[in-house]
């Protein structure tokens, strides 16, 4: 920071060099004391779900999506709203105490009357008949989790016989839904997919589903006298046929993809010796040793249940009870079997329950123990048989064995992975276990050691560049206090619930940064030292005995806080400019609608600040105990290891002098041809960036976790290629629904970084849609639905799309009707003229409603008006005097007030995850509907239309915020460029630098097949904080050069940064490039993104932006800004800690191995960095001016600053260490 060049810093420098050991205890105390009180105060990052947070909020698409979330939660008994009139009544009457039964109209006052008489006994029969009801559903939920408990799940069969435990459970299964549970009769059950026509209904489904609901209360009828013995052996299963457990695979079971391999690898798996090699190859699976354990064992024995695979169908049908002795005439026979009842498979005439309901209209020959219908759904690819062709080729194949997908089968699946699953012929390409969560969170903790390795290195780097254990020890201690302070300050200061595994790969960046400020603090710290002292060995030895006089214990202390401090003012503000841009970075990335992405912005800046502040604090003090604790007297003659060590680091700098010399002579005299090479490379990468390929969006909403080669991710690519992994075979058929909503606010008031908060529901006060001109428009808009180019007719009897058609038919109706026996008056509900009184619509519309549901051919759905209830009010005042019998019959005396209503169609867009599609479709619905909002009348002008636009809303999100994260973080770079170099050229050209290395580096990505998804679009924007960092070090040298010719100035840049950047470079993308050894996606991706980002940056700022500072860079001061206060400043401070011609007789506790080596250097040894806004021609860190400072020096500290001002360029002594 610049306050560090102020004389108020110098009590900071006093306390640094006289109380090392206090800032260090103090420091370490208060790291440790806020890392326990996170991990108590706070629960540890559960990454059980890496996916979530990756959602956009915020946005007006997410607003909706969240509105339309509370609102789904807000109805139908989870909250005060409801779809259905007579659930509302229903819940009236339990509030208010009504029986089943009719009761007679005086039957309150008689209550009243003998209520307390009869009080408690009637809560003593409510509580047993409550705890009669307990009971039996007690015993239910213990069936459930029974069958849960199982290693497999049950059968979905529709069975109603007795079967003992088996038969019980069988019964069960098919009662319950995986929603909700079959307790609940008036909570909707049905699993609604992709494909699947809500609003239709199907006759042979509808007779089904109303024998399951006989089934169900036969079953709690016998639930009190089931037998309890041999409830141990309930979960096997009694074997079909002698053969397989149950009749059909299903998706819950573990399943395995097999594939041809060798040299007829090309050739079709459906042959004798391919089944015979999948025989062979399901044995290898069943046969390791934890799979009996984990198995659906059989009822009679206890032998695991047999696979459902190919070669044990053909066995099956050849009645045979191995595959292993299948002959050719059995395959044959299969095949046969499946050419000639395909037709019937592709035309839907079949299911799984053809053995065992009789409405497939199917051959008896094809609907024979499903043998049919199981190996083309669930057995063989898509692809195996085509209409009207009779050759068959199977490329892929299925396993199922039967092993319930479970989180716990991590052990069993490391023994898969142990084993070769493969023979001769076949092997298993892929598999679906249901395991990639619970894999993916034990590799994020088991790869950590590739972080270490990666932290080690560059560990190394530092140990090899600064010669002390002790600093190397101190740094890795900062780094993992600055994570533990920013989790701190994440979780319990800023109170951050959610913790992304994303936010892991911060400890990658914080270790390359973290290591970059040591290797500058610690060069600062030698270029100091290497100013004090000479290339002589003037130390004088002491006697054994001998202590430091207080004279010398005074000077030594001195001299350390003059180091300190010269060293402080270069250091601090330099790792400030580094640490302010890559924050800035990070920080910008908050911007983003995305959840995930805004956590790991915010986490990843704060582990930069809080690394910031340790360097400036825990480092220096760091160095000054190593001073203090590890001198050691040094004579002229070093011990042999000295020498060793001495002899190694001389080759070192010797091959870093040849580099520096190599790259500084190319650019002095090639300038032109880095230029125009650079320069092309840039306008490539931004043609690849911007026009072709492009930088493309996702196409996939499976966020991709492991590599491509992983059995997992293998899988999500070719599940498609089975029938049973398309939802009713019709997933391309899946149109877009369109909801459109009023009386509700398209608010989220929700936390954004809390992928868990979704705020309250919210009403529009202004919604009424009672009024006359609110029911004519409803009515209108629905009619102008179905005349755009959008919309798709949507067949069914009775529809809720448009509820007010339905209500218009249903006041239609006579009031009364002669062929009612009972004469009944309907009214007001019958013979109204449309549009109705608002008294009327609000009275009539529940009961329309009402009669809708009671219908058998309706079919609910999410569209139509939400009732809440109302305060009571007196019907005869609310219907004026006419009194409705079947009103008061329901149970309520005051009217339900219609909070919402949902209108909802069907178009005739297919659902795909192509970005452009998704829009186009959005975008016309949209227009049109705003349209139409101009006309409606002001209560019904704040609908919101929306429909299934979750990923598209993702991807949407990623292309803008992506691009407002990179202005941001490019805006904040040109400031403090700005800022610090204090030259409008010199930043210009920075930027332009910046922006070419972006080009290229995501140019490179885009090469490298990578698409803009949630990671990408970090390191995109992170990219811009880290590729500045090199072209800031290399303006800001350009600017502090002591001599303000362009050539002379780009040689004294060349001749100092080139070592320290490419120690940067290198420590940074080796650390990145261990990660690429990683098993899963994300660590590898940031690998390869540390490497490209550092090479290219590097590269970029090295012959880009020094050749364009060597061919046009300012120069005497051109474009440069003036700060009158700031110099004025600037000048006054310049005196603070002026360099003393005194003794030239060096403490021995400022001799430590680090500082010793620089004795050697200090004739080739300049000043590292200058002040950043000096005026004068030449200037020592210490900040005396050479022109009439060196002469009043002793001969000792002089420096020979040769101003050459004949020659092209003038040559300075490298700095290399």
């Amino acid at each position: 920071m610049l306050c560090f060049d102020s004389e108020r810093m110098n009590w900071y420098y006093h306390v640094l060099a006289r109380r090392p050991y206090l800032v260090v205890v103090s420091i370490a105390v208060y790291c440790m004391a806020c890392i326990i009180v996170a991990l108590i105060l706070n629960k540890l990052p559960d990454f059980s779900d890496p996916t979530l947070g990756f959602e956009t909020r915020g946005t007006k698409i997410g607003q909706r999506l969240t509105a339309w979330y509370n609102l789904m939660q807000e109805t139908d008994h989870h909250g005060v709203l409801f779809s259905n009139p007579s659930d509302l009544w229903e819940k009236r009457r339990v509030e208010q105490g009504y029986v089943e039964t009719r009761l007679h109209p005086n039957h309150r006052r008689r209550k009243n009357k003998h209520r307390n008489r009869n009080k408690n006994k009637r809560r003593k029969e409510q509580n047993q008949s409550n705890h009669e009801h307990h009971d039996v559903a007690q015993k239910m939920m213990q069936f459930k989790k029974r069958l849960k408990a199982t290693s497999a799940p049950s059968a979905n069969l529709a069975v109603d016989t007795w079967m003992g435990d088996s038969g019980v459970f069988r019964d069960y299964e098919i009662t319950n839904d995986s929603a909700s549970s079959s307790l609940e009769p008036t909570r909707r059950t049905e699993q609604i997919e992709y494909g699947h026509n809500t609003t239709s209904v199907d006759e042979d489904e509808h007779r089904e589903r109303v024998q399951t609901k006989k089934s169900t209360w036969r079953l709690l009828k016998q639930a009190a006298t089931l037998p309890t013995d041999g409830w141990a052996d309930a979960h096997r299963r009694q074997p079909i046929e002698g053969f397989f457990c149950d009749s059909s695979p299903r998706k819950e079971y573990s399943h395995f993809v097999v594939q041809r391999i060798g040299p007829n690898a090309t050739d079709s798996l459906f042959d004798l010796n391919g089944l015979l090699a999948m025989c062979q190859l399901q044995d290898q699976i069943t046969e390791v040793p934890s799979y009996r354990a984990f198995c659906e064992p059989e009822m009679l024995t206890t032998e695991c249940c047999r696979p459902w695979s190919l070669p044990n169908y053909a066995a099956m049908l050849a009645n045979k009870s191995s595959c292993f002795d299948l002959t050719a005439e059995d395959v044959t026979s299969l095949q046969m079997l499946l050419s000639g009842c395909y037709e019937y498979f592709h035309d839907l005439k079949m299911d799984n329950h053809c053995n065992e309901i009789p409405h497939c209209r199917a051959p008896e020959e094809c609907k024979r123990l499903n043998i049919v219908f199981n190996v083309l759904n669930f057995l063989t690819d898509f692809s195996f048989i085509k209409t009207n062709d009779t050759n068959v080729y199977l490329k892929y194949a299925m396993i199922f064995v039967p092993v319930a997908q479970s989180n716990r089968l991590l052990p069993l699946f490391h023994e898969w992975e142990e084993v070769e699953l493969s023979n001769e012929l076949v092997e298993v390409i892929a598999m679906d276990l249901g395991l990639e969560n619970e894999l993916f969170n034990e590799l994020l903790l088991t790869d950590v050691w590739l972080v270490s390795l990666g932290g080690a290195f560059v560990m190394a780097s530092v140990w090899l560049y600064t010669g002390s254990a002790f600093i190397t020890l101190m740094s890795c201690i900062a780094i993992c206090f600055s994570l533990g302070l920013a989790y701190f300050f994440y979780a319990i200061v800023l109170e951050f619930e959610f913790f992304p595994y994303m936010n892991l790969l911060a400890v990658v960046v914080i270790i390359g940064i973290g290591a970059d400020d040591v290797f500058l603090f610690l060069k600062i710290w030698q270029c100091v030292l290497a100013e004090r002292f000479s290339n002589r060995c003037t130390l004088t030895t002491q006697s054994q005995s001998g202590l430091p006089t207080p004279l010398e214990l005074s000077d030594h202390t001195e001299s350390l806080e003059n180091i300190m401090a010269l060293t402080m003012r270069h250091a601090a503000a330099s790792m400030f400019v580094t640490s302010l841009t890559t924050a800035g970075a990070f920080y910008a990335s908050y911007s983003s609608s995305i959840t995930a992405i805004k956590c790991f912005g915010i986490f990843a800046g704060t582990v930069v600040v809080t690394n910031y502040l340790l360097m400036i604090t825990w480092l220096p003090a760091s160095v000054s105990i190593m001073e203090r604790l590890f001198a050691t007297r040094i004579s002229c003659h070093h011990p042999t290891s000295q020498k060793l060590i001495h002899a190694c680091k001389k080759s070192i700098n010797r091959f870093c002098q040849m580099f520096e010399g190599c790259i500084t002579h190319g650019i002095m005299n090639y300038a032109y041809l880095w230029l125009l090479i650079f320069g092309a490379l840039g306008v490539s990468s931004a043609v690849i960036v911007f026009w072709y390929p492009g930088l493309q969006l996702p196409e996939k909403s499976h966020f991709q976790l492991f590599v491509s080669k992983h059995p997992f991710e293998r899988y999500s690519s070719l599940k498609q290629q089975f029938w049973f992994e398309k939802p009713l075979q019709a997933y391309e058929n899946f149109k877009m629904h369109m909801h459109f909503v009023w009386g509700i606010q398209a608010v989220d008031d929700g936390d954004y970084t809390n992928p868990n908060s979704y705020g309250n529901l919210h009403y529009d006060n202004n919604f009424n849609a009672s009024s006359r001109p609110a029911q004519l428009w409803i009515l209108d808009f629905c009619q102008s639905v179905r005349q755009q180019p959008f919309y798709k007719e949507t067949l069914g009897m009775l529809l809720p799309n448009c509820f007010i058609e339905n209500l218009i038919d249903y006041m239609k109706r006579r009031c009364i009707d002669d062929m009612d026996i009972t004469r009944k008056d309907r009214s007001p509900c019958c013979d109204a003229q449309f549009p109705f009184d608002p008294h009327v619509f609000e009275y009539c519309l529940p009961q329309s409603i009402s009669n809708m549901y009671d219908t058998t051919f309706f079919r609910p759905g999410v569209a139509g008006p939400k009732f809440a209830d109302a305060p009571r009010l007196d019907t005869e005042d609310y219907l004026g005097g006419n009194d409705s019998a079947e009103f008061s019959t329901n149970g309520s005396s005051s009217p339900l007030l219609v909070k919402a209503i949902v209108i909802e169609f069907e178009s005739n867009v297919a659902y795909t995850t192509i970005y452009a599609n998704i829009k186009q479709f959005y975008e016309s619905v949209e227009n049109w509907f705003q349209q139409q909002l101009t006309t409606a009348p002001p209560e019904l002008q704040g609908g919101w239309f929306t429909s299934d636009l979750k990923f598209y809303n993702v991807q949407d999100t990623l292309s803008h915020d992506t691009l407002v994260a990179i202005c941001l973080a490019m805006a904040a770079s040109l400031v403090v460029l700005l800022c610090f170099t204090v030259n409008i050229l010199i930043s210009i050209y920075a930027v332009l630098t910046v922006s070419l290395s972006i080009f290229n580096t995501v140019a490179v990505l885009i090469l490298l097949g990578w698409q803009l998804n949630i990671l990408e679009s970090i390191a995109v924007s992170t990219a811009i904080g880290l590729a500045v960092d090199f072209s800031l070090h290399y303006g800001i040298h350009y600017r502090m050069s002591p001599v303000k010719e362009r050539l002379a100035a780009t040689q004294f840049v060349l001749s100092r940064i080139i070592g320290p950047t490419v120690m940067a470079a290198t420590t940074t993308g080796l650390a990145g490039g261990i990660m690429m050894a990683s098993n899963i996606l994300p660590y590898i991706q940031i690998g390869v993104f540390l490497v490209v980002v550092m090479i290219v940056s590097w590269l970029y700022a090295t012959f880009f932006l020094m050749s364009l500072l060597r061919i046009a860079g300012p120069q005497h001061g051109f474009l440069e800004l003036k700060w009158p206060l700031w110099n004025k400043r600037n000048s006054a401070s310049s005196k603070f800690y002026e360099r003393k011609p005194s003794q030239v007789i060096a403490s021995e506790q400022l001799l430590t191995p680090t500082s010793s080596a620089i004795v050697e250097l200090a004739n080739s040894e300049t000043h590292e960095l200058e002040s950043l806004n000096s005026n004068s021609l030449i200037k020592t860190i210490s900040g005396t001016e050479s022109a009439h400072g060196l002469s009043s020096l002793p001969r000792d500290f002089e420096h020979s600053f040769q101003t050459l001002r004949e020659c092209k360029y003038q040559t300075y002594p490298s700095t290399s260490n």
